[in-house]
C-alpha cells in the first residue's frame, strides 16, 4: 500500500515553498522569471504524476481514497494558481499592490498549516485537527482582504475620475482588472486549501476515535492503511 499521507506531505512542502518565492516576487526581491520557480514547476509535475501512479494501483475504489486523491489535486490546483500569479507579475513592475502581499500571507500560512497536518498524520499522531481549523479559517480571513481591495480600487478609480487627471499604470481600467483577476487567483486558491482542511480534519477525527478503540499497548499502524482499510 502506497504512503499516501507521507506523499501529501512531500506535495504541501513543494506549495510551502512555492508560496514563499510568489511571496518575494511580490515584494520585489525576486525575479519571475527565478531558476527556482522553474526547479519547482518541475519537481510539482513529477510529484503530480507519482501521486496519480499510486492512485490508480489501488484498485479497490471507495470514498476515502477518493479523499486522497482529490486532496493531491487540490494541492497540485493551488500550485498551478501560484504559477500563474507568479507568470503574471510583471504587471507590478511600476507599483505594488500591499492586498496581495497580505494575501499571499495568509495563503502561506494556510498551506504551513496543512503541511504540518500532514506531518503529523503521516507520523500517526491524531493531534492534526487545530492545523487544519487554521487552513479553514483562512477562506474568511483572504475573503476579508479581497473586499478592502475592491473598496480600494473602487475609490481610487472614482478619484481620477472626479478629479478628470492623467491615468497612470496603477489607476487604470486594465491594472484594476488585473488586480480583481489577481485577487480572485489567490481567493480560489484560499478555497482549495480550505477544503483540504476539512479533508484533513476530519481524517485526524477519525485517527483518534480509533486510537482510542485500541488497547494502551498497541502501535499505530500506518495511517495510510488505516484510513482505508478501518
Amino acid at each position: 500500500m502506497p504512503d499516501f499521507f507521507a506523499m501529501i506531505n512531500r506535495q504541501a512542502k513543494l506549495v510551502v515553498n512555492l508560496s514563499r518565492i510568489v511571496g518575494e516576487v511580490l515584494q520585489g526581491r525576486e525575479s519571475t522569471h527565478s531558476l527556482c520557480l522553474l526547479d519547482l514547476e518541475q519537481r510539482r509535475e513529477e510529484l503530480q504524476r507519482r501521486n496519480q501512479a499510486a492512485v490508480s494501483s489501488v484498485h479497490d475504489r471507495h470514498a476515502r481514497l477518493d479523499e486522497i486523491d482529490w486532496t493531491m489535486n487540490a494541492l497540485d490546483r493551488s500550485a498551478a494558481g501560484l504559477f500563474q500569479i507568479a507568470r503574471s507579475l510583471d504587471h507590478l513592475r511600476s507599483t505594488r499592490d500591499e492586498v496581495a502581499s497580505q494575501m499571499i500571507l495568509i495563503i502561506q500560512h494556510a498551506i504551513e498549516s496543512l503541511q504540518h497536518g500532514y506531518a503529523q498524520l503521516a507520523d500517526g499522531s491524531p493531534a492534526a485537527e487545530c492545523s487544519a481549523d487554521a487552513a479553514i479559517g483562512s477562506k474568511d480571513a483572504l475573503g476579508s482582504y479581497r473586499s478592502l481591495a475592491f473598496q480600494g480600487i473602487d475609490q481610487r478609480q472614482e478619484l481620477a475620475q472626479s478629479t478628470r487627471r492623467p491615468e497612470t499604470s496603477s489607476g487604470s481600467p486594465g491594472h484594476a482588472l488585473w488586480l480583481y483577476e489577481l485577487h480572485g487567483v489567490l481567493a480560489g486558491i484560499a478555497h482549495e486549501l480550505a477544503d483540504a482542511g476539512s479533508i484533513l480534519k476530519g481524517w485526524s477525527r477519525q485517527l483518534s476515535a480509533s486510537l482510542l478503540d485500541r488497547s494502551a499497548g498497541a502501535v499505530v499502524r500506518s495511517l495510510s492503511r488505516q484510513l482505508l482499510f478501518s
